[in-house]
This record gives structure tokens, sequence and C-alpha cells, in this order.
């Protein structure tokens, strides 16, 4: 099987998502190709034509509608604004990838693909089945605008609202959040701490994401006795020579600065709370750890969604501050009874592995 993965930004969430998706294609020998909107405006697009993908395209619901109805506009030779150049610039090149690239599948994990996907077809014959995946805890607002074949959903309770949208129910799959199986390993607490040089009988706090790392970090370490705690923080700009954020806390032996590299399923086995912005896939792999979860404010409307749905089952909490976000995860590490009652919550929930779920649906007709 040839499967296409179109992201739309390049977010840690959806690279994520495209991730554990191939490797789930990769364990069946299907060959698998992801490419977010940047990579398909061509080579050296114009300054001002990313910032209007990133601030208006990415964000304007229905931005391809314009497109068939405007083609006379343009031979007409008139000014167009830059987002429907992009708009048509990005069509354009994905129209010329699935004509030939023989895909069986494509998998559209943003709403603005969803769109370019259902505007080409309108024109050009596909015999590939094209599906939206959802990387949020979120009912995605004109998705029911879109032509596509199925729509996988993160889960089930998500299923009523794209119902009542007009979307048939026989297209919507819940399937769950796709993370990387790298992320889930057997190591023993004791074992990860002493590969990660922290003390054992501290109260340790990881932090693989946030909108402000440093404000995070801050935070913590305000509300930290002395020493008594250690804060794994993976780096926002990949922990470089040199790098400004590991220079901020290089003094500071309560701060362990980790790379993007470095083992993830390591730092949750070490640690006993997680404190990250709400996207799926972080929240996903953290709830099927069984890892306490502390949410991290964010401006994304949809990882906002999110966090209200890992909370209403008691999976997480939520804060609307990093000083509140700190007072919350030093409580919970302190409080054994409250974290075993999230994790009771998170295994009750049963999140599933939603990269095996949806390759096998696209093989076999079934999750």
């Amino acid at each position: 099987m040839r499967t296409l993965i179109l992201t739309g930004s390049e977010s840690e969430g959806q690279r994520t998502v495209a991730r554990a998706l191939k490797q789930a294609f990769s364990e069946r020998g299907d060959f698998c190709l992801s490419l977010s909107a940047r990579v398909l405006l061509g080579q050296h697009p114009a300054r001002s034509m990313l910032r209007a993908l990133e601030d208006e395209a990415l964000t304007t619901p229905r931005g391809f509608a314009f497109l068939s109805a405007g083609a006379a506009f343009l031979r007409e030779g008139k000014r167009k604004s830059t987002v429907y150049a992009l708009n048509a610039r990005y069509a354009e090149h994905l129209e010329t990838l699935l004509r030939e690239g023989e895909f069986d599948a494509v998998l559209c994990l943003h709403r603005y693909p969803a769109e370019a996907v259902s505007h080409i077809r309108k024109t050009l014959a596909l015999s590939a089945r094209c599906c939206f995946l959802s990387c949020d805890y979120a009912c995605v607002p004109f998705l029911e605008e879109t032509r596509l074949d199925y729509y996988f959903t993160t889960h089930g309770s998500f299923s009523a609202g794209y119902e009542a949208r007009g979307i048939p129910a026989k297209r919507i799959i819940p399937a769950g959040v796709p993370v990387p199986a790298d992320w889930f390993g057997a190591e023993e607490p004791e074992d990860a701490r002493a590969l990660m040089n922290l003390p054992q009988g501290m109260s340790c706090y990881y932090i693989p994401e946030a909108d402000d790392a440093e404000a995070a970090v801050a935070a913590l370490l305000a509300r930290l006795r002395g020493e008594n705690g250690r804060v794994c923080v993976v780096s926002p700009d990949g922990a470089p020579p040199k790098s400004p954020f590991v220079a901020r806390f290089s003094g500071d032996v309560r701060v362990v600065v980790l790379s993007s590299e470095d083992s993830h399923a390591r730092a949750c086995a070490a640690c006993d709370v997680m404190l990250c912005s709400p996207s799926g896939a972080l929240s996903t792999g953290g709830a099927r750890s069984g890892m306490p979860l502390v949410h991290l404010p964010t401006a994304d409307p949809f990882e906002k969604q999110t966090a209200r749905f890992f909370a209403s089952q008691s999976m997480s909490l939520n804060a609307s501050s990093y000083d509140e976000a700190a007072a919350k995860a030093i409580s919970l590490a302190k409080d054994g009874v409250r974290r075993k009652h999230m994790r009771d919550c998170q295994q009750r929930e049963c999140l599933t592995d939603g990269a095996t779920r949806v390759v096998r649906f696209l093989h076999e007709g079934k999750v």
C-alpha cells in the first residue's frame, strides 16, 4: 500500500502523529510519504506567502471554496490576495502529486489539506481512499463541508457531534490518536532514574512540550523548596551547542535539560508527574503510560478542547497559568491517592493505539 500523509502546520503534535503512522505502515511493509503544507508550496516560497499560510490559510475555514469560482478572476489578470495565490499554488502542486503518485490512501491530519483534497476531487478522479484523521479530542468545525471517504476521530464520544453536522455515521471511525511505539517502554522507575542521573526518593517533574517552556520551568522552581525536586524539560530549541535555553538553567542542579532525541519513555518512567501542552498525542501517550498529567495553558483552541475532555474524565488536571500548573503538579506529586485515581481513570477510558487501528482499517476494512 502507498499512503500519503498531509499535515497542515509543522506543529509537534502533527509531526508526532505522522511519525507514529509511518512506523505502523512500515511494520506492514507499506510505503508512506508525509508532507506539510509548507513543503507543498514548492521551493523558496515568498515570506509573505509563508506568513499568510500560518496566520490566515491554516486558520480560515473553507479556504478552497473560492478556487473554482476564481478561475475567471485570475484569467482577467486582476489583483488577487496572497491567501488566494498560496491556496492555488498548494492545490496545483498537490494535484500533480496525487495524479502521479499512485497512492492507495491519503490521510489528512488538518482541515486545510482535507479542504484541498475535496476541492481537487471535483475535477480529478482518484482511486485512493481519502480520509481525515483528527489529532485532538475536539470536533473540527466545517469538516462537514469536505467530501472525504472516512473521518477517523479520537474518541467515540465525538461521533454524535459529527453526525449532527451531517457527516454520515458509516464514515465516522473512532480510532484514537496515533502515538509512536517508542514512547512506551518497560523500564522500572529506579532504573530510569539511575540512567538519567536523577535522585531516588525525590519528586521529579517532566515537561516535554510547552508554549513557553522557560516560564513553565521557572514557575516550578519558584515553588520547589530548596533542592527538593527535579525538573526534566525538553529544550524547545533542540539543545544545540551554546543553546540559550540550556544556558538559562545551566547553574541550577534542579533542572535537567533534555534534547528531542532523548528517550520520552525513559523520562515518563523516571518522573512522577508530566506537565505538557494539551496536544492529543502527548496527552494520549501520557495517559496510556499511566502518567499523572497536568495540562499547561495553551492558545490553541483544539488543544483547549483536549484539555477539557481529559479533565472531564478525571485523566488530567487543567491550569490557566504556569504558576497554577506548578502548584497542582507539586500537590499531585505528594498525593499518591490522587495519582492512583488518575491512573485508574486513564486505564478505564482505554485510549487505544490509533496508528494500528487506522492502518488495520485501511488494509482490512475493520478497526
